[in-house]
């Protein structure tokens, strides 16, 4: 099972680059609280400040562990709890970005992955 640390030294696309590479069939989309996407350059710490009040402070742990077994929902309230970005997992279908529902939410990320390659996902390339 692999396992990826996230910090807010890491590159918003360096994230997004080792995430697709544990689940090829997820995309964690990081999104301000206007819903406008996270510049891929900007590192989290930066991120987090303009989501927050312009100015950086540290949040509650300074990493996050991101392991399969971990349920979507809840990596997305974790992250969210962590560095107080949204994150909102999405996958390809039939050429077509989707948020994952309920059913891919209360899953693994291991078993969403799975389960949306059986189900038609495409594969995410970055």
């Amino acid at each position: 099972m692999s396992e990826i640390t996230i910090s807010g030294r890491t590159k918003v696309k360096s994230f997004y680059a080792a995430f697709t590479k544990a689940y090829p069939y997820l995309y964690p989309s990081l999104r301000y609280p206007d819903g406008k996407a996270v510049d891929a350059e900007s590192t989290i710490a930066n991120a987090r400040s303009k989501s927050v009040t312009g100015a950086y402070s540290a949040t509650g742990e300074a990493d996050l562990s991101v392991r399969g077994n971990l349920k979507v929902e809840s990596f997305e309230k974790r992250f969210q709890e962590s560095f107080s970005i949204k994150c909102i997992v999405h996958f390809k279908k039939g050429g077509k970005w989707v948020v994952a529902g309920p059913k891919h939410k209360a899953l693994t990320l291991n078993e969403a992955n799975l389960k949306i390659k059986e189900e038609g996902g495409e594969i995410i390339k970055l």
